[in-house]
């Protein structure tokens, strides 16, 4: 029996499929994997095209769709929730394929716990470099005081380092295989493109105007409603730069358009077809790992009733929900830490005064603690809202 450590072979699954075919295809064939220790045991044998893919349920026994069996595939092998199939067919013969949004949906919390582990090793790091810079710049002698125990500080410190080069290499690779398994158009429809430079001759001359909304995302409502208020005075929505901030109109006849900004944590090829379908168009949709966000648009005439894209009730409030939520995880840890750097700071101003690299630091974190704590509560004031909303909806 052979048996070969792959660490990181759920970081790059279609890197791993195409290695157990170049296995069968040299006669080792696939009896088990064991998921904690990473390793994947083989018997020689003779060699075999196989085609393999990797499925992941939170069903343990849950079967293949019967699709699937009738064209060839069989589950391998398993352990707990991730399970190998296989299907003798080369692949340009295969039909079916395995859904992959359990992997994209594990990946996706992978993720968010590796990028707040960052977090929070990034803001340690900083608070002990400004400690020290503190006590460099204000020549405050430093005394160190000799102990074995230091070996444990050092070897924490270097564990940190490690963990901090072990969670940038996930972020990166996740991110990866969540883009490779969600197909998403890179298209967004509304008015013909014109060139740069005519367009800048349209901002000179007052043809197209530009605005700017920093931080919609908090409270989307109020960005579908400044919108919808542009298009009825005559301002057509042209497009909206890659960074979401920044958007430009055309000066044209009022039109009644419905806005809606949707926030996804999975968006997928099936998510733009369904909207598209029932004639909604994308006119934005975010590059961010973090946040994805697309504004949807659709015209209505004055005798139709305002559509919805999403008509339950419950399913608004939900979204709403996962939003707060998402931006309170976010920004909480970080306005707590940036509040207990500051009182720090404040409390060195009767020994060191308040200037220099003290003051520097002080009028730093009071921008952060106000900034991330607006994004915190302008994302519970959406929720508060349409929360009313939906009870004011129930009583009519």
């Amino acid at each position: 029996m052979k048996k070969v450590c792959r660490p990181f072979w759920s970081y790059d699954i279609q890197k791993t499929e195409n290695w157990l075919s170049e296995m069968a295809k040299e006669g080792y064939s696939l009896v088990r994997f064991n998921r904690w220790t990473r390793f994947f045991f083989f018997v020689k044998g003779e060699p075999a095209a196989q085609s393999f893919q990797i499925g992941y349920s939170h069903l343990k026994n849950d079967s293949l769709s019967k699709a699937l069996i009738e064209d060839g595939w069989k589950k391998e092998v398993q352990s707990g929730r991730w399970y190998i199939a296989v299907n003798g067919k080369p692949p340009e013969q295969l039909k079916t394929f395995l859904f992959r949004d359990g992997i994209v949906k594990r990946s996706l919390r992978l993720k968010y716990l590796f990028s707040g582990i960052l977090v929070y090793l990034s803001v340690i790091a900083i608070f002990i470099a400004s400690i020290f810079s503190f006590d460099f710049f204000q020549n405050t002698p430093v005394e160190v005081e000799e102990s074995p125990l230091w070996f444990i500080t050092y070897s924490a410190g270097g564990l940190a380092i490690a963990l901090g080069f072990l969670c940038i290499y996930s972020v990166y690779k996740l991110n990866r295989l969540i883009k490779s398994f969600n197909r998403i158009p890179d298209t967004t429809e509304g008015d013909e493109i014109v060139s740069k430079e005519r367009e800048k001759q349209l901002i000179k001359i007052g043809e197209i105007l530009v605005e700017r909304k920093i931080g919609w995302m908090y409270s989307p409502d109020r960005l579908e409603k400044w919108l919808e208020k542009k298009e009825r005075e005559g301002f057509r929505l042209y497009r909206v730069s890659k960074s979401g901030t920044v958007f430009y109109f055309k000066k044209g006849k009022p039109r009644q358009i419905r806005y809606c900004a949707d926030y996804q944590n999975i968006s997928n090829e099936h998510y733009y077809e369904m909207h598209r379908d029932t004639g909604w168009k994308s006119v934005f949709m975010s590059k961010s790992s973090l946040q994805k966000w697309t504004l949807w648009s659709r015209e209505y005439s004055d005798h139709e009733e305002r559509p919805q894209l999403y008509s339950d009730q419950s399913h608004r409030l939900k979204h709403a929900r996962k939003i707060v939520f998402s931006y309170s995880l976010l920004f909480l840890p970080l306005t707590i830490i940036y509040l207990i750097n500051f009182s720090i700071f404040i409390s060195n101003w009767s020994h060191f005064g308040f200037g220099g690299l003290n003051a520097f630091n002080t009028v730093m974190y009071t921008i952060c603690i106000f900034l991330f704590g607006s994004f915190i509560i302008r994302s519970w004031l959406y929720y508060g809202r349409l929360k009313k909303e939906s009870k004011d909806h129930v009583h009519l």
